[in-house]
């Protein structure tokens, strides 16, 4: 057996030091119980059936998770649906770097939730003066920042975490997202699997984010280079027909508040010309095309050939 690791616990997963943070957790969780110790278990022995119990969970749920560690956190009695119903909470951590708590309520479905949506909470009861919720303390989870370096890692990015940021989730297809900044001015967005989904993790950069409608906050990596092209995608994504070039494609300027791009276009299916207002950074304000009459109204003249 490889030195540093004890009986029960995988070969290679835990350093000493990481048992002993274990070990500590474990003990503060009272996991082994005195029933347990009149059997003759050791911490090991539970913890192990801890892992068995939630590998065979996560297939269930199904959930993208090679289980790492796992421990039974909580266990009680909670109302559900009127119902007095016994729940289990076990927490786990997984090889691509998620952490999750589980959650067991027979008869109703179980379900779970990252260690990012628990920090999440957390932060926000603190913000909110209420009493903070728990968030995960495996060892492999325990650091937020480590734990998002990991993630980060396991996909085969080197990033010094400058600050991550959970941004929230797709119910729908169980996913959920979480950005990171990097000390290198780099940033990226993760997709992950929930309770539900047996997605593998995928990483994607701010700028690949921001092209499907999901842009960074915490760094400005993801700000899209602005150019004549994207403003004629951006008539194609609101099915605006106009076949415009370069050289019928003119930049007026940009708000000053409203900090919408406006832009002529010259194109034969708009006869009476094309003005449109568009957000490209950021701002909540809406998308707007009128005629160049209607624009004229406005302040804006047009004056691309054809269009005055």
């Amino acid at each position: 057996m490889q030195a540093g690791v004890r009986a029960g616990i995988p070969q290679g997963q835990l350093s000493q030091e990481q048992f002993n943070k274990l070990q500590d957790y474990a003990e503060q969780s009272r996991r082994l119980t005195k029933d347990d110790k009149a059997k003759g278990k050791t911490l090991a022995d539970v913890l192990a059936e801890d892992k068995e119990f939630v590998s065979a969970l996560t297939k269930t749920l199904p959930l993208n998770c090679e289980v790492g560690d796992a421990i039974r956190a909580a266990q009680g009695p909670e109302t559900i649906n009127g119902k007095t119903v016994e729940t289990t909470t076990y927490e786990a951590s997984c090889a691509n770097g998620m952490g999750y708590f589980l959650v067991t309520q027979p008869p109703e479905k179980p379900y779970g939730f990252s260690c990012f949506a628990a920090d999440s909470t957390r932060q926000a009861d603190i913000k909110a003066g209420r009493k903070p919720g728990t968030v995960c303390s495996l060892p492999a989870n325990a650091d937020m920042r480590k734990l998002a370096a990991a993630i980060l890692s396991k996909a085969g990015i080197s990033c010094s975490i400058k600050d991550y940021r959970y941004v929230g989730q797709n119910a729908a297809n169980h996913t959920e997202f979480v950005e990171y900044a990097c000390d290198d001015g780099k940033g990226y967005i993760s997709i992950a699997a929930l309770p539900g989904s047996a997605l593998p993790i995928h990483i994607e950069t701010c700028s690949q984010s921001a092209a499907r409608g999901l842009p960074c906050k915490l760094s400005d990596n993801g700000v899209l280079p602005v150019t004549l092209k994207s403003f004629r995608d951006a008539l194609a994504q609101k099915n605006i027909a106009c076949t415009a070039t370069d050289k019928t494609t003119r930049v007026v300027g940009q708000e000053n508040f409203k900090k919408r791009y406006v832009v002529e276009f010259q194109c034969t299916e708009q006869p009476k010309g094309l003005v449109a207002y568009i957000p490209l950074t950021g701002t909540p304000e809406p998308f707007e095309s009128v005629d160049c009459a209607t624009a004229a109204k406005r302040g804006t003249t047009c004056l691309l050939p054809g269009n005055n």
